[in-house]
């Protein structure tokens, strides 16, 4: 929800009001979604079984991703849909797919090595990285190495030691810390945190002031330091139980994948040209629209058409090799 509502709220006018919660949520919400994918790419090779099924799908889906993107970010854009389909530089939305698919292809290389080891391997590349300027966008490598910590950091994570967080009093700490560093976040947003916002989306360091620069790897250890202390708070209260809306969690692929072609067509259509930010309550119905849009775009119709998209490689795989 927190990635759609980000993405709805982007094409709105930036007001303190909005560039706060823009920054509030771009803060963590990647990093904490990268965790959750790592957390759940367990099954991705266990016991010397590798699902090979599983790249196959992502790289499946970032194709049509890519290609319907392509569609709508030009109609929304005003331009002719016309052009080359560069699938080996992306910076919007499909280039989650692709990150996780190398992520997903270099788990069996991580077998025998200590996880205090691998983590400390990608701290060092996810903050360095942003000195090289080779990396860019190219094959989303800049993002795949700047969100690499938190991802291996939930492959790392046993549910044993998610419980024993949860049950634990510093939850409390960490939901505090989560609210005192929001409020930094919005009150600090406009004259001293803009700059670096996309700091931990891979972005190279000469994009800051040049008298940062040097700084720009210290500046990212202290926004994965801010974000995981944002994760955890939000961890606590998030509620344990099973609740209506839970099967949400089963469904975040169809709806992410989704929700940015709903939003290219809502800037075609006019829809921010009408809804400004101008007043607080145009930003508070565009918040209501994107949870109702999660729910719409997370329901048992849309579901089955999408796992059937997703099985399209699986059913060409098995008619060639019949």
């Amino acid at each position: 929800m927190l990635v759609v509502i980000g993405h709805f709220l982007l094409p709105m006018e930036r007001t303190r009001f909005v560039g706060s919660l823009i920054h509030i949520i771009y803060l963590f919400h990647m990093p904490m979604f990268a965790l959750i994918s790592g957390y759940f790419a367990k099954s991705v090779y266990r016991r010397g079984n590798y699902r090979t099924d599983k790249v196959i799908r992502l790289v499946w889906l970032y194709i049509l991703f890519e290609m319907a993107v392509h569609v709508t970010e030009n109609l929304a854009a005003g331009q002719p849909v016309t052009g080359h389909i560069d699938f080996f530089h992306e910076d919007g939305a499909p280039w989650y797919l692709l990150a996780l698919v190398w992520w997903y292809l270099s788990i069996p290389c991580l077998t025998g090595l200590k996880p205090v080891v691998v983590m400390g391997v990608c701290l060092c590349l996810g903050i360095l990285g942003g000195y090289q300027d080779s990396l860019g966008d190219t094959l989303v490598m800049s993002r795949t190495l700047s969100f690499a910590p938190f991802f291996y950091g939930g492959y790392y994570w046993k549910r044993e030691q998610v419980e024993r967080y949860l049950d634990s009093r510093y939850q409390r700490l960490f939901v505090a810390g989560g609210v005192i560093l929001a409020v930094i976040t919005a009150l600090g947003t406009n004259r001293f945190l803009e700059p670096f916002g996309n700091i931990v989306y891979g972005m190279n360091y000469r994009r800051l002031a040049p008298e940062m620069y040097v700084w720009g790897g210290l500046v990212r250890a202290v926004c994965y330091l801010w974000a995981w202390v944002m994760i955890l708070g939000l961890m606590a209260v998030i509620p344990r139980s099973r609740r209506r809306w839970t099967f949400l969690g089963q469904r975040t692929l169809q709806v992410y994948i989704l929700h940015r072609l709903l939003r290219d067509m809502m800037q075609y259509w006019g829809f921010y040209e009408i809804i400004t930010s101008a007043y607080r309550r145009n930003v508070v119905f565009v918040i209501v629209l994107a949870v109702w849009a999660c729910l719409v775009l997370g329901s048992s119709c849309i579901t089955s058409v999408f796992e059937q998209i997703q099985k399209v490689p699986d059913m060409l795989y098995k008619r060639w090799k019949i």
